[in-house]
């Protein structure tokens, strides 16, 4: 059995359309999707300061925190606008990306008086970037306060 070489054209075009598929594959990524490192957690460590507003009332707040991972922790402040009561406790909770989910506690003892029988616990959810924290909260209070439920929560504080 004779075999005969491939005519001319055919042997010239190979190449062309073996160079032609590999652009292709190495334009669209090969064929396969390429995996996507994870982010990194917003650096939300330092001070932040700003306003919440709840079904309580309008207020400030200022959180000092430590950030060790997607970890973070730290001390709370609050007062009320229109009572100028305070509230001293502690915040926590985890950063993934941007996206963080906190929780605040008040102790009893933790407010100044007339309200210092009472103490608050709120949880919630935010957004982290490098100069501002925005996000909404719900919890409740105990003890001699006016609200037992702290329902709409918004806070915005920024860096400082």
């Amino acid at each position: 059995m004779n075999i005969s070489p491939l005519p001319r054209t055919r042997r010239r075009c190979a190449p062309t359309l073996v160079a032609f598929a590999l652009a292709a594959a190495a334009a669209c990524g090969g064929g396969g999707s390429s995996p996507t490192a994870p982010s990194s957690p917003a650096n939300v460590n330092g001070t932040w300061s700003g306003t919440a507003s709840d079904s309580s009332g309008p207020g400030t707040m200022t959180w000092q925190l430590t950030q060790s991972g997607s970890s973070f922790s730290g001390s709370l402040t609050m007062t009320d606008s229109s009572t100028n009561v305070t509230g001293r406790g502690t915040v926590s909770g985890s950063v993934s990306g941007s996206s963080l989910q906190f929780s605040l506690s008040v102790p009893t003892g933790g407010f100044d008086a007339p309200y210092g029988g009472c103490s608050a616990t709120v949880s919630g959810s935010a957004t982290a970037s490098s100069t501002t924290i925005t996000g909404t909260y719900s919890g409740s209070s105990t003890g001699p306060c006016s609200t037992a439920t702290i329902a709409s929560g918004q806070l915005t504080l920024s860096k400082q």
